[in-house]
This record gives C-alpha cells, structure tokens and sequence, in this order.
C-alpha cells in the first residue's frame, strides 16, 4: 500500500452536518484528484471528519482502549503472553488516518487526513491574490490548531515523523516526493511557535463578510467564535510546553511565565462552555460507540477504588455503574481472562457513555488548563496552585456531569441522567487528604498529575498515556506479562510501508524503531 504519505486521499469534504444526503455531499466537496482547485473553507471544514477527531467505535476500540488506555490504566488490561504485542493494522491505521485518511469502507468512516487537507488549504491559498489571500487567512491560522494538536499526539506516540515534506502530492507542485522524518524536539518547537502566532493572528482579526456565514457553518468546535479558539490555541500551547518541561525546562518555564503572566493577552480556556469539543451529535455516527464501550466496559481497579470510591469522588456515580451486587468493584490489574469472562464488575456509566449519542469528541477541556496552571504554579511559584488545583477538580466535576446530561436515547437505557450535583458530597471529596491540596511538593504535584489523569479518562486516552509517561503518576499497578515484552512500550513502532517504501528517510531513524525508545519529553 504505498499511500502513506505521497498519495492524495480522496477529500470527502462535508460543508452542512455529517449526515447530510449524498447529493448534498457531492455539492459541498471537491476531490483534489478530480478538480485543480479546492475550497480552504470546506477543505478546513472535512478536517472535523476525520474519525481521530469526531468520535468513532474504530479509534475507541483500536487505540484509546486496546493501547492509550490500557497502557495508562484508564482501561484494565486482561492478561496475556501477547497482551503489550501492538496489532500493526491498529497503529498503522491511527498514521494512514493524520496524513491521507481513509478512502475504504471501514466501518463507514470514510474522512479526509488531517496533513493533506492542510497542504491542499496551502496549495489553493498559494494560488490566490493577496486580497483573496487575506479573506482566507483566518481559515488558516484555525486549521494550524488543529493541525498542532494532531501532529503532537503523532509525536507522542512515534517520536520523529514525516511532517515538514509529507503528503507532496497535495501541494502545488503535485511531485511524488519520500518525505523525511522531521526532529521531535524540533517539530514540537514549531508547533509551539505556529501556536503562539494564531494567538497574535486572532488577536486583531475580523472575518470578511462573505466568509462570515461559512466559517459559522465549516467551524464545529465553536461556530465561528474567534475568541474561543483563541482560548484554545493557548490551552494547546500551554499543553506541549509543560510536556517539554521536564527535558527542556528553562524554554518552557520562560515561555509559560509569559503566558500565565499576561492572560489578557493568552487567554486560556477557563470555563466549560470554552471547552474545544466536537458536538456531531445525535447522530449515527457515534451510535456504535455501545460496541466500543462493551468491548472493554469494566472500571480498572486502581482508577475505581484507590482514586474515585475511596474518597467519596463525586464523579464515581456518572463514571460508572455499580457491580453485581450494587458497589463498586473494580477489574483487578493482575485479572485474568477467566475473571473477565465471569465479570460483575463495575462498568461504564450507561448514561453518559453506553446509550450516549451525544459524547462529544473532546480536544481540550477548562479543567485541564486549571491543572497544567497549578503545576507550572507550583513548580515555578508563578501564582497560587491551590486555587488552580481546586479551580480543575470544580470543572472536571462539572464536565462530566454536562457529558452525562447529554443522553439522548432514554427508550433502551436502564439509567437516567443525573441532574444535579451533591454540593456537600464535593466539599467532602476536596477536604479528603488524598484530594487535598496540601503536602509535600511532591505530593501536591502527585495530586495534580492524578486528577489530571482522570479529568482525560477514555476520552482523551491519548493525553493519558502521554501524561502518564511523562510524570510518571498515578502510581498505578500494570500487569507483566508473561511474554518476551513483559511490559507495555513506550512508543509506537513505524508502519512497515515506512521500511518498505520511504526506505532512504527510514534508515535514518530506524535505530530510534524500537518499542522502548523513549520519547524525547520522556525523561522519568
């Protein structure tokens, strides 16, 4: 299959909802194989379909569950000789998906990729006048934000990738071009830069009146508001700059002191009606989200117990359902595929997740700006961690009782949405010492790295998995197996087409192609 990264993936570009008709799919969308120009607004608007994005059962079931989460213990493992052996056709699908997307009939997510729908925005914006150039720019700077959040977790789950010269095919010069593996650090570095330039962007710009209606429409985050995506673009920057933190401190804690310091000028996302989410719903695009969820549906042990029931966490009840006999038992970290079989365990909240077909796909939430604040606070005595601590464990809370509050489908569940939050079971759980802010340094930053962890959850399993490399915490227990990788990697391993056909670029990291090659912000 030699289209990883030079073929151009047929652009199924939706302008109107995702499930329009498909007379009105072939209205809005152009195929850059078929056309000689494209349209940035729609060719910006197709980005929101791919399945990486929006929630779909082939990104919950192949990488968030089976890898991100069980890697993390957000997802309990089962034991097994093969149970850290990666399914190539899993990863390599999470690649093909960011450069060219998918072009098959898998499990009807047919979605353009993240990078050639870019370098086609390049390719027509390169194309135009200055004057149309201008109209365009603020079409632009957005997609770089997406763009940013998607190559990052690429990064973070490969370590050096094809980016600066990938997907040649979609740019002007329509050349077959084998794209060399761009520098983790340094790829990082210009997504941190790129990021801080859509915040100066957003700052002054206006939206052309014949752009206006559009972006409202192409824009499925937040409608065209350009202050939220400004909140967003720094959250996101906030993000990479603390993971470099650890390995490059004194970069990060500079460009962080700016930020944190000057919040008129980098706003963050401070409030859950900020949050950068992908409300596509009701649709049945996310309705076999159920095969996703039963696929794995038990609450890992140490996430349940040690974390949520032990300290009374008011998310427990719209996290999860109870067991067999109506508590809250948790799938042990050493369970084993007979204890799986026998089940009564306690599982995902049928609510908020099982009969759910208006779980967002979720990019950046408020509590999570909260919590990255209180460890650069508390690291580099920027400001008052206790407030930002407490400020994230109020809007995870909060963020997850609206995801429970969203169920749509009440004529299959067995369980209402939960309409009100117990104020006197919060107060309780943020006084519980474990919950508390107070302690050692240490222990203060344990606090945050673990309600951080848990605010991702399996939605955002990817950041999960990165944090957890990164820091270190929760302290949780994960299975040995009993095979030749006893423990999970630290990475993906490359696609084999990689070795197959890019074979000159992959030489030179091919010593890096391992599955305990850390990556570069790995340092713990």
């Amino acid at each position: 299959m030699k289209k990883l990264l030079i073929n151009a993936a047929l652009l199924v570009l939706l302008a109107g909802s995702f499930s329009s008709c498909k007379k009105k799919i072939d209205e809005d969308y152009q195929n850059p194989e078929l056309t000689t120009s494209g349209n940035i607004g729609k060719l910006f608007a197709g980005m929101f379909f791919n399945k990486r994005i929006h929630p779909s059962y082939w990104d919950y079931y192949t990488i968030l569950q089976s890898y991100s989460g069980a890697f993390s213990g957000i997802v309990p493992a089962v034991q097994s000789s093969t149970m850290y052996v990666t399914t190539s056709s899993y990863t390599d699908g999470k690649w093909t998906d960011f450069y060219n997307g998918s072009t098959g009939t898998d499990y009807n997510y047919n979605g353009p990729g993240i990078l050639n729908n870019y370098r086609e925005m390049q390719s027509t914006y390169n194309a135009l006048s200055a004057t149309d150039q201008a109209a365009q720019d603020i079409y632009m700077n957005l997609a770089k934000v997406i763009v940013a959040d998607q190559a990052a977790q690429m990064v973070d789950m490969w370590g050096d990738i094809p980016f600066s010269k990938a997907n040649s095919l979609n740019t002007s010069t329509r050349a077959i071009e084998y794209a060399a593996y761009d520098d983790a650090a340094a790829l990082y570095d210009t997504l941190i830069n790129n990021l801080d330039q859509v915040n100066t962007f957003l700052t002054t710009a206006s939206v052309v009146a014949t752009e206006s209606g559009n972006l409202k429409l192409y824009d499925r985050i937040y409608s065209g508001d350009l202050t939220l995506w400004r909140r967003y673009a720094n959250s996101l920057r906030l993000r990479l700059l603390m993971r470099i933190s650890n390995v490059s401190e004194a970069k990060a804690q500079a460009a962080v002191t700016t930020m944190l310091n000057n919040p008129s000028t980098y706003p963050l996302i401070t409030t859950n009606d900020q949050d950068a989410l992908l409300w596509e719903s009701p649709t049945n695009l996310v309705s076999d989200l159920w095969s996703a969820f039963s696929s794995f549906p038990y609450a890992p042990q140490y996430l349940l117990e040690d974390v949520l029931v032990a300290n009374n966490d008011p998310r427990t009840k719209v996290m999860f359902d109870p067991d067999s006999t109506n508590g809250y038992k948790g799938f042990p970290y050493n369970g084993t595929s007979n204890d799986f079989s026998n089940g009564g365990y306690a599982s995902y909240d049928s609510a908020t997740f099982f009969y759910n077909y208006n779980l967002p796909g979720v990019l950046f939430t408020a509590a999570e700006a909260s919590f990255l604040q209180a460890e650069a606070y508390e690291r580099w005595g920027l400001g008052t961690a206790a407030t930002a601590y407490t400020e994230g464990l109020d809007l995870s809370v909060e963020y997850f009782y609206m995801l429970n509050k969203k169920v749509s489908d009440r004529s299959t569940q067995y369980k209402w949405a939960i309409q009100v939050v117990n104020t006197d079971t919060v107060a309780l759980w943020k006084a519980a010492s474990a919950v508390a802010y107070s302690g050692t340094t240490t222990e203060k930053l344990e606090k945050i790295y673990t309600q951080k962890w848990v605010n991702f959850f399996i939605m955002q399993a990817n950041q999960a998995w990165a944090e957890y490399r990164r820091t270190g915490y929760p302290a949780i227990q994960l299975p040995v197996s009993n095979g030749i990788q006893a423990n999970p990697p630290v990475r993906f391993l490359y696609p084999s087409n990689e070795s197959l056909y890019n074979t000159a670029n992959y030489s030179a990291v091919q010593s890096k192609d391992t599955r305990n090659t850390k990556i570069f912000w790995d340092v713990n």
